[in-house]
């Protein structure tokens, strides 16, 4: 079986910047042979963040189905690789009709803007969990209480806001642990129950000056397992728990971000959100990712 590939950057219109992801086209005549285990294997050779597996429909389908697997584990939904996917559909193979992706999360609708970039909305069942982790990571810098959300069951993240760009220089590669798993007796930081499954890591952020059109500008870092050059999902997470922060009075908004992560790596990424409250923003509605990408390599995957 010989399947093809590309690899794109993610949220960056300059190669070798951004996020990588790995896109493996399985056409329909394979798709009942190709495993989860040759799946997994597949993605542990690639060794970048993220390695999608997309499912071949017939021509003219507006639905793709699509696998998201790490190095090491399948996960239900990711940020950049749907940027990646998305971008590689509309713009790489122009198939235009192609309106939704079907991940384990659920479905996610994307479109091309106007200005080249893609979006998506993304999967979102925002749970601000009950404990938050309450730590001094160095002496200059007061204890504080740092909320821990997760954007999907399986997808959490410690959103650690720090003073300035000097700070998150200096501590943004520490990973803060939750309690993962959940340890009544040790004090863990997720809720029991069905919240305290799946992936956990620490996004540590900086706010800087809105820009001019009125968008709420973030500088960040995430590590999880190792730095993460751009994460979706996590963007999605703090600027989901950003807007609940807002003042009721708000209303629906739209309330706009921009995040530019990877920087300190030398794999600066950008990431736009819009987040949208229900009427008593109380909330949330709908997240859309919105970025664009740049094709680097392609060839064929031997299994």
């Amino acid at each position: 079986m010989k399947l093809s590939f590309a690899t794109l950057d993610v949220f960056t219109s300059a190669r070798y910047s951004g996020n990588p992801v790995a896109i493996v086209t399985v056409p329909s005549q394979h798709r009942a042979s190709l495993t989860q285990a040759q799946k997994q294997a597949i993605a542990t050779e690639f060794n970048i963040s993220e390695t999608v597996f997309i499912h071949e429909q017939d021509h003219g389908a507006d639905v793709i189905p699509i696998d998201i697997f790490t190095a090491i584990a399948e996960v239900p939904f990711a940020g950049h690789p749907i940027i990646g996917t998305t971008f590689f559909l509309l713009n790489y193979l122009q198939d235009k009709h192609v309106k939704s992706l079907i991940t384990k999360a659920g479905p996610i609708p994307i479109l091309l803007s106007d200005n080249d970039k893609v979006i998506a909305k993304v999967p979102q069942d925002i749970h601000i969990h009950a404990p938050r982790l309450i730590t001094t990571i160095s002496p200059d810098i007061q204890e504080t209480s740092y909320p821990v959300v997760s954007i999907v069951k399986g997808m959490t993240f410690i959103l650690a806001s720090l003073p300035d760009l000097g700070s998150l220089e200096k501590y943004g590669t520490h990973n803060l642990k939750p309690g993962y798993p959940y340890d009544p007796a040790t004090g863990g930081l997720m809720d029991a129950g069905p919240w305290c499954v799946g992936f956990t890591g620490t996004y540590w952020y900086v706010e800087l000056p809105q820009d001019g059109a009125g968008r709420r500008v973030f500088r960040t870092r995430m590590h999880g397992s190792r730095e993460d050059p751009a994460t979706g999902s996590a963007a999605s997470a703090l600027t989901g728990w950003l807007a609940l922060q807002e003042k009721k009075a708000l209303g629906k908004g739209p309330f706009e971000f921009v995040i530019t992560q990877g920087v300190e790596m030398g794999r600066r990424s950008v990431i736009g959100a819009c987040v949208t409250r229900n009427e008593d923003g109380d909330r949330i509605e709908e997240i859309q990712l919105n970025g664009t990408a740049v094709k680097v390599m392609e060839g064929f995957v031997e299994i």
